[in-house]
């Protein structure tokens, strides 16, 4: 798995100039330590049967064995791969995200897409090296369209309450779920979250810092959304944000 040096990768395509593309985007970032390739989904289960990677970016269309079938052998593993599929058809996109894939590119995968879905099997990462008990990992069940999606809870950068359902707020999606805002506090692991407000909570590690204009206080997170910080939460969030590194700033 992951080291200091960087994020173990294998890429699986069956097409030669699909698999040179992700390694020359590969080799541009520098979280990518080693690069491996298998041109079939079978040479694929051989490579992570021998070493399991980090990352996995993954094709869906190949002759003998399909991405999606990877993908699901992958998730009887003790320590699962982080995967990013990689295909020229949308059609796939909530299969995918049911075998709870980090991201779904399509081709021709652009660099930009390609370096944020990196980087948040990055920050996956570096949660779980954090947390020897990788087992702690928490996951939620969705509504998505005609079906259902688990997602991780590490995942979720903020939780917002809209009318009788509660918004998910993930790095580039969000979803609605029927559930009450004290039910949800209790199913998500308080180590990574903190209620700031009666229809807020939010990720730890996502909060970028603490601000003050005039007597409104509020949070501005890594995406630049801000959250007010409730009166009646104030005293309980305030006593974790120091041990955060956080500290509060007077705007003019």
């Amino acid at each position: 798995m992951m080291t200091n040096a960087g994020i173990d990768t294998l890429i699986v395509d069956d097409e030669p100039l699909a698999r040179n593309r992700l390694k020359t985007l590969c080799v541009r970032l520098s979280s990518v330590s080693k690069v491996r390739t298998a041109s079939s989904g079978i040479e694929a289960l051989k490579a992570v049967e021998s070493d399991v990677p980090d990352l996995i970016l993954l094709d869906v269309d190949m002759p003998d064995v399909s991405g999606i079938d990877v993908a699901e052998k992958c998730q009887l593993l003790q320590k699962r791969p982080e995967i990013i599929f990689t295909t020229a058809h949308s059609i796939y996109a909530v299969r995918a995200f049911r075998l709870r894939a980090t991201d779904f590119l399509l081709k021709p995968v652009k660099q930009a897409l390609f370096s944020e879905a990196v980087e948040r099997v990055s920050e996956r990462l570096r949660r779980l090296r954090a947390n020897t008990d990788g087992s702690k990992e928490k996951f939620l069940w969705v509504k998505d369209g005609e079906g259902s999606v688990q997602i991780r809870c590490s995942d979720i950068g903020h939780i917002v309450a809209e009318q009788d359902y509660m918004r998910l707020c993930l790095a580039d999606r969000s979803y609605l779920i029927c559930e009450t805002m004290q039910s949800l506090a209790r199913a998500l692991p308080n180590d990574l979250f903190v209620r700031i407000h009666r229809s807020t909570i939010v990720r730890k590690d996502f909060i970028k810092e603490i601000r003050r204009l005039g007597r409104r206080r509020f949070v501005v997170l890594k995406d630049e959304t801000d959250l007010t910080i409730g009166a009646s939460y104030a005293d309980q969030f305030f006593s974790q944000a120091g041990g955060l590194g956080l500290l509060e700033t007077v705007s003019e």
